[in-house]
């Protein structure tokens, strides 16, 4: 089995992060709507945004809220249900072949002589 620490990934958090500041950023001039705006819509502070914009920070919760707001909530939620849909096949063929169930044999009853 491969463990995380056995996986040399190049991205970093830093790079997901700055992806999403730029994504949430370019997606709210998009829809023509200023921060306070897309505040008011999300029910997110101003400062969240800003911030979320400036440096991809914030909470899941502010971030799906957000997301709701600019209509890219769906995309997200699709990824993220195909991604558990893969995650739950088996690893390797040893996962997947079923164990063979015991066999339990009875006898009849043997009468006392």
């Amino acid at each position: 089995m491969m463990l995380a620490e056995d996986v040399i990934s190049l991205v970093q958090p830093g790079d997901v992060l700055g992806l999403l500041r730029n994504w949430v950023k370019r997606e709210r001039q998009r829809a023509r709507m200023t921060q306070g705006e897309l505040a008011i819509k999300s029910n997110v502070p101003a400062t969240t945004i800003s911030r979320m914009e400036r440096t991809g920070l914030a909470s899941t919760d502010a971030l799906a809220r957000i997301l709701f707001a600019l209509d890219l909530l769906d995309p997200l939620h699709d990824f993220l249900k195909e991604r558990m849909r893969l995650a739950s096949f088996p690893q390797s063929l040893s996962e997947s072949v079923p164990e063979k169930p015991v066999l339990r044999v009875r006898h009849g009853r043997r009468e006392n002589p």
